[in-house]
Formats: C-alpha cells, sequence, structure tokens
C-alpha cells in the first residue's frame, strides 16, 4: 500500500516536471516568435495597416497561451497557427529571408504546445499554476488591461489593479514581503490573477463586450486586492 502511494506520488512529480520542461521551452519559442513580430512591425514601409492589426491580435493571443493551457490553448493554437500564416504569406521575400530562422521555430511552437496539452491533461496536479506561468501572466496581464483599457473607459479600473498585482509580486520576488505574509496572502492571490486573466481571454475573443461582467469580478478580487495594496503601500 505504502509503496503503491510513493509511485503514485513520484509519478505526478515526474508529470508536473515535464509539464514545467514543455512549458519552458513554449515560453522561449513564444518569446521568439513575439521578438520576430517586434521586428517585422519596424521594417520601414513594408508593414500595411491591416498586417499591424494581425500582428498586435496575434501578441494577445500569445500572451494567454502560457497560462490557461486547458482552457485556451486547444483554441488559441489554431488561432495562432491561422494568424501566422496570414502574416507570414503577406510578407514581402526580401523581408522573408532575413528571418529564415522562424521556420524552425514555428514548427517548434505548435509541437511544444501539443506537448504542454498532453502533460496537462495527464497531470492531476494541472489546475495547479507553476510558479513560471504565474511570472508570465502578471507579465502580460497589466499590458493587456492597459490594451482594453484605451479602449473602455471601465477597463481603467482592471488596469490598475493588474498595476497592484503586478507590484505586488515583485515585491515578494524581492523578498520584501514577510514570509508570513506571503503564506496567507499568496493562496488568495493566484486565483485572482487567473480570474482576471480568464475575464480578460473570454473578452478578447467574444463577439460582445463583458464590460457588464466587470461588476461582478471586481466583487469576486476587491478583498485580496484591498490585501494587496495595503501591503504594497505599508512596506
Amino acid at each position: 500500500m505504502e509503496k503503491a502511494k510513493y509511485n503514485e506520488i513520484e509519478r505526478e512529480e515526474e508529470e508536473a516536471n515535464n509539464s514545467s520542461v514543455s512549458f519552458s521551452a513554449l515560453r522561449k519559442d513564444v518569446v521568439n516568435v513575439l521578438d520576430f513580430m517586434e521586428r517585422l512591425k519596424n521594417e520601414e514601409d513594408q508593414i500595411a495597416a491591416d498586417m499591424a492589426d494581425q500582428i498586435e491580435n496575434l501578441k494577445f493571443v500569445l500572451a494567454f497561451i502560457c497560462t490557461y493551457f486547458e482552457d485556451t490553448m486547444n483554441a488559441a493554437r489554431q488561432v495562432v497557427k491561422d494568424l501566422l500564416r496570414s502574416i507570414l504569406d503577406d510578407v514581402d521575400n526580401n523581408i522573408g529571408c532575413k528571418y529564415n530562422y522562424m521556420n524552425h521555430t514555428l514548427p517548434s511552437l505548435a509541437n511544444n504546445m501539443d506537448d504542454c496539452i498532453g502533460s496537462c491533461q495527464r497531470s492531476k496536479s494541472s489546475a495547479i499554476i507553476t510558479e513560471e506561468q504565474l511570472n508570465f501572466l502578471l507579465l502580460n496581464l497589466h499590458h493587456l488591461s492597459t490594451f482594453l483599457a484605451e479602449k473602455v473607459y471601465p477597463y481603467e479600473i482592471l488596469q490598475n489593479v493588474c498595476g497592484n498585482m503586478r507590484d505586488f509580486h515583485g515585491l515578494i520576488v524581492n523578498g520584501c514581503v514577510e514570509q508570513e505574509i506571503v503564506e496567507y496572502v499568496l493562496p488568495q492571490f493566484q486565483p485572482m490573477a487567473e480570474r482576471v486573466g480568464l475575464f480578460l481571454w473570454d473578452e478578447t475573443i467574444s463577439e460582445d463586450s463583458q464590460v457588464f461582467k466587470l461588476a461582478h469580478l471586481f466583487l469576486k478580487i476587491f478583498p485580496i486586492e484591498l490585501e494587496v495594496m495595503h501591503i504594497c503601500f505599508t512596506i
């Protein structure tokens, strides 16, 4: 009985490690693609307005891919593939030849997405966001909320919330928050970040505005947001 339990624990640890390795590889590919898109945008007189919009949409989707595997990746995988193909098909051959390395990165991106989906589906701990995933999520949340705030005024409040979360996590990483406080707040902080991220994802893919759901979101996250603000402003 004890041996079976030990084997189960060992198996879960191995699956969690495989998931972490897959995530790290995927994140590296995402960073490479984002870097490529940024340089592509900077090519003078080559990027049409519609392609610039496609690039922004691609960057937006990639920001979520490394966070919500089972919730978004299956849908996002095809979105990313279609956007990349459309962008690359429109790129002038003279520009494209300077980025031949993308011919290797794009298949790697697709394969690593598949690996992450598979490893997360197999792992019982897949619902638990890793530290690396949390870092990536918080890195993007403020950017994503700023993007929405420029379009719809009520999202400015959400933008401030995301900024506070990013600042709070920075204090934790730099050792500025007592361990006792971290142990109390972090279990509530992670679901809060995930809830905000999923809201932004729904806003991105939905044909209808999600502004009317903001009040419900705020009711859910404001208690921990007040804790975060109190800690940030008293340290």
